[in-house]
C-alpha cells in the first residue's frame, strides 16, 4: 500500500501550504489594524513569511498571478516588519533592561522610551495605510483567486518525494556557502577551525566588522529552517534536530545584531549615551559576548563536513532514515529569545 508521502503531489503540497498561510495572514488582518496586542503583527508576519518560503520552495511546479508572487510577498513583509523591530526594541528594553537599571540611567530610557513611541505611532499609520490599500488587496485577492483556481507549472503533477530534494538541496547548498561562517575563524590542518582564543576587546571589534555578514547568515538560516519545516512531514524525524538547531541559531545570530541595533537606536536619543547609560551598555555587551560563545558552538557543528554530508544525504533520501548523529551531536542548545528582527 502507498503511503501518503509517495501519492501526494508538489502541486497539492504547494496548494495546501499556501492555502494554510494565506489563512494565516487573513486571520490577523482586523486584530493588527485594531492595534490591541503586538502578538498578532507577529503572527501576520510569521504567516507572511511562510508563505513566502512555500512560493519560493514550489516556484518551479506554480504558475502565480505577478501580484501574488515572492517579491510582492516581501515588500510586504518588509514593510510589516518595520513596526515589528519598534515593538520587539521596546518590549526588550522595558522588560529585559530596563528593571535593571540605577535611577541614574532611567531617566534616559525614559528618554528613548518616549522617542520609540513616537516612532511607533508614525510607523503604526504606515502600516495601517498598506494593510487597507490596494497592493495589499491585489496580493490577497490573486492568491484567493488562485487557490479558489489554481494553475500550475508542468512538473506540478510529480510525486512530491521525486521532486523536493531537487528543490531544497540547492537553497541548503546557499546556506553552506555564506561567507557568515568564516567569521572569527583561523587555518588549520583540517582546513578551518572556529577561534576559540579571541578576548572580549578582539570579539567586539569582529562582531562590529563584520556584523552584516553575520545578519545575513542569520536570514538565510531562517529562510532554509522555514524551507525544512514546510517539507519536514515527508521526512518523518528526519530533520527535526537540524530544525530546532538552525532555530537555536537563528535566537542566538539575533543576539548579536539585537545588541548592535539597541546601541545605535539608544545613540540617536541619549548623547554621549555609552557614558550616561554604562550600566546598560555593560549589560548589551554582556548578552553580545554570551551570544557570541553560543554562536561558535553552532558554527564548529555546522564547519563539521560530516554534519553538512549529513543533511544533504538525508534531504537525498526521502522517507528514509540515514545513519544516526553520534550522541554528542543529540543535544541541541536551548532556545534563547531574541529581537527577531528581519
Amino acid at each position: 500500500m502507498a503511503t501518503a508521502q509517495h501519492t501526494t503531489t508538489l502541486g497539492n503540497l504547494a496548494h495546501g501550504a499556501i492555502a494554510k498561510y494565506l489563512k494565516q495572514i487573513a486571520a490577523y488582518e482586523k486584530p493588527v489594524l485594531a492595534d490591541d496586542n503586538s502578538e498578532n503583527l507577529h503572527q501576520m508576519r510569521v504567516g507572511l513569511r511562510r508563505l513566502r518560503t512555500a512560493v519560493q520552495v514550489f516556484d518551479p511546479g506554480l504558475d502565480l498571478p505577478k501580484a501574488g508572487r515572492e517579491p510582492a510577498i516581501a515588500a510586504i513583509g518588509r514593510k510589516l516588519g518595520k513596526l515589528r523591530d519598534l515593538d520587539v526594541i521596546g518590549s526588550t528594553l522595558r522588560d529585559r533592561y530596563a528593571p535593571d537599571l540605577p535611577d541614574s540611567e532611567q531617566q534616559c530610557m525614559a528618554s528613548v522610551l518616549l522617542y520609540l513611541a513616537s516612532q511607533r505611532h508614525k510607523t503604526l499609520k504606515r502600516v495601517k495605510k498598506l494593510l487597507r490599500g490596494k497592493h495589499y488587496s491585489k496580493l490577497q485577492k490573486s492568491l484567493s483567486d488562485w487557490v479558489a483556481e489554481p494553475t500550475y507549472g508542468a512538473i506540478a503533477p510529480l510525486p512530491a518525494h521525486q521532486v523536493i530534494p531537487d528543490l531544497v538541496l540547492p537553497l541548503v547548498s546557499q546556506l553552506w556557502l555564506h561567507p557568515g561562517w568564516l567569521v572569527g575563524t583561523k587555518a588549520s590542518r583540517g582546513g578551518l577551525a572556529v577561534n576559540l582564543s579571541l578576548g572580549q576587546p578582539a570579539t567586539d571589534a569582529l562582531i562590529s566588522d563584520q556584523g552584516p555578514a553575520l545578519h545575513s547568515l542569520r536570514k538565510q538560516v531562517k529562510r532554509v529552517r522555514y524551507q525544512l519545516r514546510l517539507v519536514a512531514d515527508l521526512y518523518p524525524g528526519t530533520l527535526d534536530d537540524d530544525i530546532q538547531r538552525l532555530s537555536a541559531m537563528q535566537d542566538t545570530l539575533g543576539d548579536l545584531q539585537d545588541s548592535t541595533v539597541l546601541e545605535a537606536f539608544i545613540g540617536d536619543v541619549v548623547p554621549d549615551a555609552k557614558a550616561q547609560m554604562p550600566t546598560l551598555f555593560a549589560l548589551l555587551a554582556d548578552r553580545r559576548h554570551r551570544a557570541w560563545k553560543q554562536w561558535q558552538e553552532h558554527q564548529k557543528h555546522y564547519l563539521d563536513v560530516q554534519q553538512r554530508q549529513r543533511l544533504r544525504l538525508a534531504l537525498l533520501h526521502i522517507g528514509e532514515q540515514v545513519a544516526a548523529k553520534p550522541k554528542r551531536d543529540r543535544k541541541t542548545p536551548s532556545k534563547d529569545n531574541n529581537l527577531g528582527f528581519a
